[in-house]
């Protein structure tokens, strides 16, 4: 199956009317009306690729791109508050032994400081594998290829993604659940679609009862752009969620564990470490941190007043 960079810098691989030239050659993320911020240290540019084409889907791979015409808050706010007035969204509030909360939704009293009801947003996009082939189409995009005729050899690592995310899923979950208020995961279906099948989750459907809810979307090709289409909620309790973690079918056995700690036995090999000699220096070490540590890219500390 080909894979390919699917929409750079905002527009379709296919769309290079006067428009869409003028936003690359600006390096401009339309969604956000500002300079494009994702990098990559194979190129001296920011790294456009808004969405890939793998596996016959096209997979939002950067969180601005559930910001477009900030259609995701307008459908949150009328499903949760079932009105888009008097509502503010707040980019990355804190919250302490937690972290942070990617927007926090508010709706307020008319004309006063006082709040009815909020929820909170997180936003889970998708992730590659091998991005240097990436990078690759999204070079020779720039330099005039049309890539749909190339097929680059980067992945989707479903599994990386939600190996991080269910643990925040639970996490914040639960405190969202204590408080008695929403927490919606925004995420695009087939993302949704690996964790569903990986932890038994199709049983899953809405209950307004439920804290924790996943608002899913799609992309649709259109000629002129790609649209972000709402398609389905799914909620579920966290004790439900907590079990589909506890139980997950894919535990390896013990036993082929166990076969690859004989083979570096047998190997000797040097990471190892061999408590009752002391004949020379320990040779372990831990992994390096990235420069801040953080996983998630950080916005204006700023509300956004959307209605």
């Amino acid at each position: 199956m080909s894979k390919y960079p699917s929409e750079i810098f905002g527009y379709p691989n296919y769309v290079r009317d006067e428009q869409a030239t003028q936003v690359r050659d600006r390096h401009w993320c339309p969604f956000v009306d500002k300079v494009c911020y994702k990098q990559s240290r194979l190129i001296d540019y920011p790294f456009g690729v808004c969405s890939v084409h793998a596996t016959s889907k096209d997979i939002a791979v950067c969180p601005r791109r559930f910001l477009d015409r900030h259609a995701v808050f307008t459908d949150i706010a009328l499903h949760h508050f079932k009105s888009i007035h008097d509502i503010l969204v707040f980019p990355e509030v804190g919250l302490e032994h937690v972290g942070s909360f990617d927007f926090v939704m508010v709706k307020h009293r008319p004309m006063s400081l006082e709040i009815e009801d909020f929820a909170v947003i997180e936003f889970q996009t998708g992730q590659t594998t091998s991005t240097g082939e990436l990078v690759k189409g999204l070079k020779a995009f720039m330099a005039g290829e049309d890539v749909t005729y190339h097929s680059y050899n980067f992945g989707v690592n479903y599994y990386d993604i939600w190996k991080r995310t269910f643990t925040q899923v639970l996490n914040k979950g639960i405190i969202l659940e204590n408080w008695g208020r929403k927490i919606y995961w925004v995420v695009q279906e087939p993302v949704y679609a690996y964790f569903e099948n990986r932890y038994n989750l199709q049983q899953l459907g809405f209950s307004s009862e439920h804290s924790t809810v996943f608002a899913l979307y799609d992309l649709q090709r259109t000629p002129e752009r790609f649209e972000l289409v709402a398609t389905r909620k799914i909620s579920s309790t966290i004790d439900d969620l907590f079990a589909a973690f506890r139980n997950n079918p894919d535990i390896p056995p013990v036993g082929k564990f166990m076969a690859t700690l004989e083979k570096k036995i047998s190997a000797q090999a040097q990471i190892s470490l061999s408590l009752g000699t002391t004949s020379q220096a320990p040779t372990l070490d831990v992994k390096p941190p990235t420069a801040s540590g953080r996983i998630r890219e950080t916005g204006d500390e700023d509300e956004v007043s959307l209605w």
